[in-house]
């Protein structure tokens, strides 16, 4: 579910909806910031979600209401961790940004919606007055496009700040006005995956990946291995050279890339290409064995060891991984780490339980 789309597709029939983002959070909490939930028919009816449980059912109560007013709303909620109400057992804290959306809006989300999609990442600057009147919203696409954000409220070296932490740290910034909040909301570019290799394996990669919310291009000089129906989940499917992909593919510093061809000097061929790019990650499938080797041959072309050290090959986690359906699971597993700036070795989360119980490792059993 792509909630962009949700919310432009309801507008098409009807003239204004609410929406819920969660724009920030504290503690142990049901749902993550940035989550968001679409609400149609006055409130009626609603797609994703904010947390479940009473939680949500509050936020589609002021939700109704705040339609009916054609108002908006920042909801403060004080979760207590002692309490079990509806299944939510939480000890933090979270505010939900509540607020109309029209048909005026259309032409702006399409537009946030596209740069998205495009891997970019933006910045949304809400300006909300304390009647609950939206009295600015406008889509930041850079640092340097603070114009679009400034009030007479706000010192210019402030917003300055604010809007670095925004943009490197994906973090929601409120900064108080006299007639109200500026809210500073980033919406993260949807990270594009290419995956060179049409196979067996990347068959699994491309599924986890698309629903882990990776943009997936498909790369095989085989027609059979590079097409819609081999890959419905995939953005796109390209058969063509892999010598000419990458100088035909738009590399980004939000692009992902995984190796895993049919043979060991395509992967090497495309390596090499690779690691000169801006790319995010690079990863390459295979032995130990096989990557040394790799490494040794591209270094007597010329390809620096720190150059090479950019790359994660064998890439995955190492979960034990055997099947091709597991590899996939790995591997995505290490994009999700790269993508929220995770640093390996990466923790066992049940550490945390037994360390506090303290359960020794052996006697954790999976019955």
């Amino acid at each position: 579910m792509d909630i962009f789309d949700e919310i432009l597709n309801a507008l098409k029939s009807e003239n204004r909806i609410m929406l819920a983002t969660i724009i920030s959070t504290s503690g142990s909490t049901p749902a993550s910031a940035f989550s968001k939930m679409l609400m149609k028919n006055a409130g009626n009816t609603w797609v994703g979600t904010v947390g479940g449980g009473c939680l949500e059912a509050d936020v589609l109560q002021a939700a109704k209401r705040l339609y009916k007013e054609n108002k908006a709303e920042v909801l403060n909620f004080h979760l207590n961790e002692d309490e079990f109400v509806q299944g939510l057992i939480c000890g933090g804290s979270l505010d939900v940004l509540v607020e109309p959306v029209t048909k005026d809006d259309a032409s702006f989300l399409e537009a946030l919606s596209r740069r998205r999609n495009d891997g970019e990442d933006s910045v949304v600057a809400t300006l909300l007055a304390k009647n609950g009147d939206i009295l600015l919203k406008q889509m930041i696409e850079s640092e340097k496009d603070i114009m679009k954000a400034a009030t007479p409220e706000v010192e210019h070296s402030s917003l300055v700040e604010e809007l670095h932490k925004v943009f490197r740290r994906s973090m929601t910034k409120r900064i108080n006005v006299s007639n109200g909040e500026l809210i500073l909301e980033p919406i993260a570019g949807t990270p594009g995956l290419i995956i060179f290799g049409g196979g067996h394996v990347s068959k699994y990669i491309s599924k986890t990946a698309a629903m882990a919310g990776f943009r997936v291009t498909i790369v095989d000089d085989r027609k059979e291995f590079a097409n819609e129906t081999r890959f419905p989940e995939a953005f796109q499917t390209l058969a063509i050279d892999f010598g000419e992909a990458l100088s035909r593919l738009q590399i980004k510093t939000s692009t992902y890339i995984v190796i895993v061809t049919r043979g060991h000097q395509y992967d090497e061929d495309i390596l090499e290409q690779a690691v000169k790019t801006q790319a995010k990650y690079i990863g390459m499938i295979g032995s130990k064995r096989k990557v040394l080797k790799t490494y040794e041959h591209l270094m007597q072309r010329g390809v620096s060891a720190d150059t090479l050290s950019e790359a994660q090959a064998p890439m995955g986690i190492e979960i034990g991984a055997t099947t091709a359906e597991e590899i996939g699971v790995s591997v995505v597993a290490q994009l999700i780490a790269v993508r929220r700036g995770q640093q390996a070795p990466y923790g066992d989360k049940s550490e945390k339980v037994r360390h506090v119980l303290s359960i020794p490792e052996h006697s954790v059993s999976a019955e």
